[in-house]
């Protein structure tokens, strides 16, 4: 992800090219085995108290980030990660921001947040805990934000989001590091990695062939989200996150006498889990998804050729190609939304 020094690559190269394509990008139609999560091996290396920050995107290190901030939808909000099954207490899952990939900050998470700390021990933008899936609400096509900011931190996730509600989420992060952040982060100075991985929930409509979630859509409201976070939050680093092929996650439930009753109670992604829905409504999900990760590769390149020094945009193209090879790699609680270890392997294949 970012510049870094030699001594990292012991974990980087085994992890990201090799461990992590064997799980994800080979699975059989059976099922494949969970390795365990291997040991997060990089050493803090020395850093020259008297260095002067980089001025060029282009140049960051680990140390160098002082802020990470997190878009997305329930998946980067973590909901019910950790959740049991229907009826299971608590009755409502909750939205476990404290492992999610990206900022979560909860104690030995797989998280972005995580391995940047043990280079920058002060690290702003951290979720600390759980969020009641409030969020999901909507008045007036307006998500309700999160109240519980000191646990949220900087990750702006709303459940039930499209690539439609980005605007309003990075309109929260200028506000919370304007206002809650405003004693700790250099809003001018300090370097941000913002992370980005939406679209689920526009797939789970396409079938419907509404232009709000066709692919120019997609790639115009991105492209636009984009400008307003270079002209809204100095000195970001912008990745995002290619949305994978979603309809694996229905033939999962079909493997499964609870997630399959589970999915016939809840209309949860309506092109999938509808009692209407077909063959041809899941190709659909699968030929956007596809149309998504050429929008997105798209659109960067316009942002790349800006070649500009206090921002950049960089597609993290693994989640693209990535495969559920196991059950548990989705929630107990509704067998669609990534599950805690799904989670840890996010974190550790972004970074």
């Amino acid at each position: 992800v970012f510049v870094v020094d030699m001594k990292l690559n012991s974990f980087l190269v085994p992890l990201t090219f090799a461990t992590f394509v064997a799980l994800c990008f080979c699975a059989e139609e059976g099922g494949l085995p969970i390795a365990p999560l291997p040991r997060f091996t990089c050493n803090p290396y020395e850093v020259d108290p008297n260095a002067a920050a980089p001025t060029n995107v282009n140049q960051l290190a680990p140390h160098n980030i002082d802020v990470i901030m997190s878009m997305g939808d329930s998946m980067t909000a973590a909901f019910a990660a950790t959740s049991g099954k229907l009826l299971d207490v608590p009755l409502l899952p909750r939205e476990d921001r404290y492992l999610s990939y990206t900022s979560g900050g909860g104690s030995m998470q797989y998280t972005i947040n995580n391995f940047l700390n043990l280079y920058n021990r002060n690290i702003e933008g951290s979720s600390s805990g759980q969020t009641l899936p409030i969020d999901a609400l909507e008045i007036q096509g307006h998500h309700i934000e999160p109240i519980m900011t000191g646990v949220v931190g900087l990750n702006a996730a709303l459940s039930g989001a499209k690539i439609q509600d980005i605007s309003q989420e990075i309109d929260f992060l200028v506000e919370q590091l304007q206002t809650t952040y405003k004693d700790t982060v250099d809003f001018e100075n300090s370097w941000k990695v913002a992370t980005l991985l939406i679209g689920a929930n526009n797939l789970c409509v396409a079938c419907h062939n509404n232009t709000s979630d066709s692919p120019e859509t997609y790639a115009a409201l991105l492209n636009s989200s984009i400008a307003q976070m270079q002209s809204s939050i100095p000195r970001v680093r912008f990745n995002i996150l290619p949305m994978f092929n979603i309809s694996q996650v229905y033939y999962w439930s079909r493997t499964n006498k609870y997630c399959t009753r589970v999915w016939n109670l809840f209309d949860e992604c309506p092109c999938l889990s509808s009692k209407d829905s077909t063959e041809q409504d899941r190709k659909i999900v699968n030929d956007y998804a596809v149309q998504y990760r050429q929008k997105i590769d798209e659109v960067a390149s316009y942002w790349q050729a800006k070649n500009l020094s206090t921002f950049s945009v960089t597609v993290q193209p693994f989640t693209g190609s990535l495969k559920i090879i196991n059950g548990a790699l989705t929630s107990d609680f509704d067998c669609f939304h990534p599950s805690e270890l799904a989670h840890a392997w996010l974190g550790a294949g972004v970074w």
